[in-house]
């Protein structure tokens, strides 16, 4: 086992000290991989910063149920119980009609409005707040709180919700796009490098299968030379991310003071960190195992 071992660390080692003998070579691939890598890091980290204060905004469409002028307490405590039973319905607020004939003063500086009125024109309204964001769900549930007993009119932003419905697709089939297109062009990249490593040493892997190597111990040094480029082209790309992330948070804070808030771009935690440099490091060994696989199976000794 300790022999085992052995050879693992020094095959990790001897592919370390190769990678940093030849750094111009090294670095044009590396620097290649680092940046298909920032793509997606970039954008993992914006959407991260921003998810809580985008969620302080009024991004989730509210169906606005408006009641009756005769509408009485036993109708308004009828609906109120429906929409808490209704597991479609995330939350529920509601809006006298006094409070809402108060607003309206309030905003538009129509002090002693009430007063000159015979009665209330104003109705009792609900304001639900749904579960959902998908817009087709929302139409049917428009269309089921209009049913409820005494409201005259169920009303919501359709074309909000779509927008908003259709920013959340993108933003999230943009990520898998990104992440899906890095992961193979890591495993092509890698892989070509490591074919052209394998046929730059053809002579001396012949002679290495002549006196009995096998090729786990052919292949052990190409893997190495893949994980450590992985390795540290995560870690470039990590100093990419976190110089852009220092650069733009100038812009991003004056732009969020526009709406009285405090945002701040992050950088990666050390467990995304972790987590990315594992991942980076398998996928190079996979593309690495492939090349290795294919080309050993065509040398063999003459």
């Amino acid at each position: 086992m300790k022999h085992f071992l052995y050879l693992h660390l020094l095959s990790a080692r001897q592919a370390l000290v190769k990678i940093l003998r030849q750094p111009f070579g090294s670095l044009l691939s590396l620097l290649m991989l680092s940046v298909a890598l920032a793509l997606p890091l970039a954008l993992y980290l914006g959407v991260e910063s921003t998810q809580a204060w985008v969620g302080k905004l009024t991004a989730t469409p509210q169906i606005s149920l408006f009641m009756e002028l005769s509408a009485e307490d036993a109708d308004l405590a009828a609906v109120k119980s429906s929409l808490a039973g209704n597991p479609k319905v995330k939350s529920v607020s509601f809006v006298s009609k006094a409070e809402a004939l108060a607003g309206l003063e309030k905003r538009n500086g129509l002090d002693g409005l009430a007063a000159d009125l015979d009665s209330n024109p104003l109705p009792d309204a609900f304001v639900v707040t749904p579960v959902t964001l998908e817009p087709g769900e929302l139409d049917m549930l428009q269309k089921e709180l209009s049913g409820l007993p005494m409201v005259e009119s169920a009303q919501f932003d359709a074309s909000w919700a779509k927008r908003l419905y259709g920013m959340v697709e993108l933003v999230r089939h943009l990520t898998l796009f990104l992440g899906a297109a890095l992961g193979l062009a890591l495993v092509l990249v890698t892989h070509n490098t490591i074919r052209m490593q394998i046929l730059a040493h053809r002579d001396e892997i012949e002679v290495s299968k002549l006196i009995g190597a096998s090729d786990n111990f052919i292949r052990r040094p190409f893997l190495y030379h893949a994980l450590w480029q992985g390795i540290l082209a995560g870690l470039i790309a990590w100093g990419l991310t976190s110089w852009l992330v220092a650069t733009a948070n100038p812009a991003v804070r004056e732009f969020a003071q526009l709406y009285n808030e405090r945002l701040e771009l992050r950088t990666l935690t050390a467990f995304e960190l972790l987590a990315m440099l594992a991942a980076t490091g398998v996928l190079a060994m996979l593309g690495a195992r492939l090349a290795a696989n294919h080309h050993l199976r065509q040398i063999e000794p003459h």
